[in-house]
């Protein structure tokens, strides 16, 4: 090979995963890529804005703990332990007491991309809930077959596929709206967070990992354990994560 192809390829795979910095805080439990373009990291104590590498607080409130950022197409949701919160203009945010949801400490939280109308939540102590309504009303969702779970991450896809990530028991997927789940072969034994690219390409985190779901199987895209990982909304392929020390990237 010659040395300019050699130092091109090099440079191509150097440029095509990005360490953008260390997150401006002791923890990361969410990573959302807003429709502005902006990163936005729910952590234990609130939610950062992170753009062109510079973090701005939309939250910080000691043990306003943002488990999990979701967005409905026009407010960002805010659920985790002990808080459950929208916002319309990611300034104010405003408490949410949605009837029956029975405890609020929110370990899962996704939406539906073609009804957003639709949300999926885990509640640590009483399992699996489904709200048909933009989340003003709960019930309990069957969820057979699916382990109750103390760390997890929820995705709904294109086809209406839900997927459970159980850090714990693997990787789980309902293609009746919930009703039961069955496991599926994970690439990584703690199987954590997902994200789903614009054309409905699923992408999963894990103690190993970034990996990519492809016709062929799960095709690992870099090595390291991920935290927290967003695709953008927009662009295909392109994804940011926070690895296992803090450090917040961007790659494909």
């Amino acid at each position: 090979m010659h040395p300019f192809t050699f130092f091109t390829l090099f440079l191509g795979l150097a440029l095509a995963q990005t360490p953008l910095g260390p997150v401006p805080t002791r923890d990361v439990h969410a990573l959302l890529w807003h429709p502005s373009g902006a990163l936005l990291l729910g952590h234990h104590d609130g939610i950062v804005l992170w753009n062109n590498s510079t973090s701005q607080d939309l939250v910080r409130r000691r043990d306003w703990d943002a488990m999990n950022l979701a967005w409905d197409g026009r407010r960002l949701l805010a659920a985790g332990h002990w808080i459950y919160a929208e916002s319309r203009d990611l300034k104010r945010f405003r408490d949410l007491k949605p009837k029956g949801l029975p405890a609020l400490d929110l370990h899962a939280y996704t939406i539906d991309p073609r009804k957003p109308q639709v949300h999926y939540t885990l509640e640590a102590t009483y399992g699996y809930l489904r709200s048909q309504d933009g989340g003003q009303s709960f019930a309990k969702l069957p969820a057979q077959g699916l382990p109750k779970a103390g760390m997890a991450f929820l995705l709904v896809d294109q086809k209406g596929r839900i997927w459970a990530s159980l850090m714990e028991s693997g990787l789980f997927v309902s293609e009746d709206g919930g009703r039961s789940f069955r496991p599926i072969p994970s690439p990584d034994p703690a199987p954590g967070p997902l994200a789903l690219s614009p054309s409905g390409t699923l992408h999963l985190g894990g103690k190993l990992g970034l990996w990519r779901q492809t016709e062929a199987g799960w095709r690992r895209l870099w090595q390291g354990t991920v935290l927290a990982l967003a695709a953008h909304p927009q662009e295909e392929g392109l994804l940011a994560w926070v690895d296992g020390r803090g450090t917040l990237w961007r790659g494909r």
